[in-house]
């Protein structure tokens, strides 16, 4: 098939000749991304795909090249997807990063730059039937700290103001308890966000530092106890990051690039550490609501390569547990972006399972 008219053209997905009018795909991982961000290439794999041209029990495999630089990335449950193959029907999670990119991109549906357009413009200048969230963006706030009622209502009202005058016909998506919405998204996460502030408080200016088999050891026994001091739940996402951040091999990691870590490591850099793990949390949950109650497809776009690049390492996501509101998620981590210390993996799985 012809990938050089690969996307969307007058409100149809087009794949070479073949007008595919929906389809699903196979979340791309964390060595997809690498590869694509090194060699601007990524393999694509799409099944149940309805077209008058392709029977619906084909899965069609190939590999596109990208000849512009991505502006995005969107994350889905499981994984990753190249933003051209964003599905039509979806509730799309907006972080902080790619509302101000629109701002800065359009004005009343037209692109302000003179810039070639790209997998970004796709998205927002198409006809892609899609809903802009903007909860990432307002629960966050613009103060590097957890937001106010009546910060939260300004920066709802700023960020559809701005956003309509950018690309007016975009809808963004509204929820019938209005601002409550938000409100009560805020109020779940602060005492788990205030809870690993404190823990990447006290333990992030620990781990800015290249290690070696002897010192990963030590490293580990000081996560595991600041963890139970902190009183986190054991398998809590902010312990799986700190561990990645010492059992990643490698320079700059994924976990390293969400840590942010530095021997001054501030409230500011915990805050905004502990978002980015709240953001992926906000994609699962509202994944797991929609695929049990409605047709809509869920994907968070951001332009931060760091989160991308964690939040891609999770594949294979399935909920094996559910309690009294909680959700228990299972994922696998590729074992080769690990180091050599495999009995430091046996001793966090161990401390686990409380043997």
């Amino acid at each position: 098939m012809n990938n050089e008219i690969l996307g969307y053209y007058d409100g149809k997905f087009m794949l070479g000749n073949h007008e595919l009018k929906s389809f699903d795909i196979v979340p791309n991982s964390f060595l997809d991304m690498q590869q694509m961000e090194e060699m601007n290439k990524v393999k694509i794999q799409l099944f149940n795909i309805e077209s008058n041209t392709i029977s619906n029990d084909s899965n069609v495999s190939f590999e596109i090249e990208h000849f512009i630089k991505n502006e995005a990335f969107l994350l889905v449950f499981g994984g990753w997807i190249p933003c051209t193959f964003i599905k039509k029907n979806t509730i799309l999670l907006a972080d902080r990063n790619v509302i101000s990119e629109i701002i800065r991109r359009y004005k009343n549906g037209i692109k302000k730059a003179d810039e070639p357009l790209d997998s970004f413009d796709n998205i927002f200048l198409n006809n892609n039937n899609i809903k802009l969230d903007i909860s990432p963006f307002v629960v966050e706030g613009n103060e590097q700290r957890i937001p106010t009622y009546s910060m939260i209502d300004k920066e709802i009202d700023n960020a559809i103001k701005d956003i309509k005058s950018a690309l007016p016909s975009l809808e963004i998506a509204t929820y019938p308890n209005g601002n409550t919405y938000y409100y009560q998204i805020k109020d779940k996460l602060k005492p788990i966000i205030e809870k690993r502030i404190n823990f990447l408080q006290n333990i992030a200016p620990k781990l800015n530092k290249q290690f070696s088999k002897k010192t990963r050891e030590k490293a580990i026994e000081i996560i595991l106890k600041s963890a139970e001091e902190t009183e986190l739940e054991k398998n809590d996402i902010v312990i799986i990051l700190v561990m990645l951040r010492v059992l990643m091999k490698g320079n700059k990691t994924a976990a390293q690039l969400v840590l942010k870590d530095s021997q001054t490591y501030s409230e500011t850099n915990a805050y905004n550490a502990t978002f980015d793990l709240s953001t992926i949390e906000m994609l699962i949950n509202l994944h797991i609501f929609h695929e049990n109650n409605t047709d809509y497809n869920i994907a968070l776009i951001t332009k931060d390569k760091g989160l991308s690049l964690f939040s891609s390492l999770f594949n294979n996501m399935k909920v094996s547990k559910r309690n009294l509101g909680k959700i228990q998620i299972d994922a696998k981590i590729l074992y080769s972006v690990f180091s050599d210390n495999e009995e430091l993996l046996e001793t966090y799985q161990k401390w686990l399972k409380n043997e």
